[in-house]
């Protein structure tokens, strides 16, 4: 702990319903930022399986997930500089296994109630203001929407702040950056790209 205090690495999680950008987004900001990002480990284990994951199976996603972030963050921290600030980009977090596990199954263990308060130094909810994309794993629009207010609701619950982005790639890094940069001192978030060298991507 005392070795990712000292390299100040601080974790930003990108939620939002299903296609809503989330995937895109952290690919975007890890490039912008010089910096990891975790991909989502439901994703991975739905596809290997094919089915509906059991409430076994989305506890031990979450958990995977907190480990990733946490190997995440001591890869970088190793690699930092003591006086830096060092972005993680998270793509969802335990909130979203939740999600999935109240939705599919009605309940939730403890343990999994627990891992969905993690902490995050900064939350992005994606704006679904595109069209849905089915790209074999997602369910449907409907889903989506009701996915997006489900997670806005509950960090409301919570009383976690959030930004939500909208419109282009580059317009969401920037709005991103721009919130980062109100956490820290500006003059400590990276040395950073042209977000508009991004592209329209989504």
């Amino acid at each position: 702990m005392s070795e990712m205090n000292k390299a100040r690495v601080r974790r930003v999680t990108l939620l939002g319903g299903e296609s809503s950008g989330k995937t895109t987004l952290a690919r975007a900001l890890a490039d912008t930022l010089h910096t990891a990002w975790v991909p989502e480990y439901g994703r991975q284990r739905w596809e290997e399986l094919r089915e509906t994951l059991s409430v076994d199976e989305l506890v031990a996603v979450a958990r995977r997930q907190i480990e990733w972030e946490d190997e995440a963050s001591r890869r970088i921290a190793s690699d930092a500089q003591g006086s830096d600030v060092m972005w993680l980009v998270c793509d969802t977090s335990p909130l979203t296994t939740l999600q999935y596990c109240l939705h599919d199954h009605g309940q939730a263990p403890p343990e999994l109630l627990q891992m969905a308060r993690r902490h995050y130094d900064a939350v992005v909810v994606c704006e679904a203001d595109f069209d849905f994309v089915q790209d074999g794993c997602r369910r449907d629009d409907g889903f989506r929407v009701a996915q997006q207010a489900w997670t806005l609701a509950r960090l409301a619950e919570m009383n976690v702040g959030c930004l939500r982005v909208n419109g282009p790639v580059p317009h969401r890094v920037e709005q991103v950056l721009q919130h980062l940069g109100n956490l820290v001192n500006p003059e400590i978030v990276g040395n950073l790209e042209n977000p508009g060298n991004l592209g329209d991507r989504k």
